[in-house]
């Protein structure tokens, strides 16, 4: 069996070692990935003498995996969960036509204070920013954002629509609490309830593997936040409980191969 794994060059730099460790299991169940960047893709398009049973898009872009499904190539995620994981606005109105709280965005935040200013495709917690703090010249695609109090925030780690692992993160002095960003994290035991939650937002996607993330107030609702599509397993390593690289790839080959039957 043999697959692609796809990744923009500037976030492979960062994540070669996550790519080597897929492909080392991969090759221990059987399997061969091939790793290509997006920007050689768009250039060149796809060589005929590549054999791919399957594509791994890490690469945030849905374009790219319609691309594939236009032409019946199966892809880890589809198309519509890179989609709500990398346009916040396309995910608050999924939670939004669902009946599920998320912070509200504002049409309007004249005379607003503590107004949350983000990139709406941006993430990993990167250029976020209390109002006030935003350069003037660089409002391009952001959205403006209730700020709420919370507890902090909340990873669950989905794997064909199941809870692997939840994470419970919070900032450590600084307004975001991205781990890769020096927040702290520990475990999240999780009540029947909000378990119930997760479930009830994540019944009508179809996840191969994703963090679905959520705010909890003080009373312990959670809050939807986003959908990280390219998820991340640094937490997991650091905790001692990350075993989702091999539930990944168990999970690829079983839907691979119901596909090419």
């Amino acid at each position: 069996m043999n697959g692609l794994i796809i990744y923009q060059k500037q976030d492979y730099e960062k994540n070669c070692d996550y790519v080597k460790w897929l492909k080392e299991v991969a090759i221990k169940k059987g399997c061969h990935l091939t790793l290509m960047f997006l920007e050689d893709f768009f250039n060149n398009g796809l060589s005929p003498d590549y054999n791919i049973d399957f594509v791994i898009n890490r690469s945030r872009s849905y374009e790219v995996s319609l691309i594939f499904e236009l032409n019946n190539v199966r892809v880890f995620n589809s198309s519509n969960i890179t989609l709500l994981g990398n346009n916040k606005l396309a995910a608050y109105k999924y939670a939004h036509d669902k009946g599920f709280k998320y912070p509200g965005v504002y049409l309007s935040w004249i005379g607003k204070k503590h107004v949350l200013s983000k990139p709406n495709t941006g993430h990993g917690g990167y250029g976020i920013s209390m109002l006030e703090d935003v350069s003037s010249n660089n409002w391009t695609e952001r959205l403006q954002q209730e700020l709420i109090n919370t507890e902090g925030d909340v990873r669950f780690y989905i794997i064909n629509n199941k809870i692997i692992h939840a994470v419970l993160r919070r900032p450590n002095g600084k307004l975001v609490s991205n781990y890769s960003q020096g927040g702290v994290c520990e475990i999240f035991k999780y009540s029947e309830k909000q378990e119930k939650t997760v479930y009830s937002f994540i019944k009508d996607l179809s996840i191969d593997y994703a963090g679905v993330d959520f705010l909890v107030d003080s009373e312990g609702e959670l809050i939807f936040n986003e959908i990280e599509d390219v998820v991340g397993s640094r937490m997991l390593s650091y905790l001692g409980i990350n075993n989702t690289t091999d539930l990944y790839l168990d999970h690829i080959m079983v839907i691979t191969q119901k596909v090419t039957k």
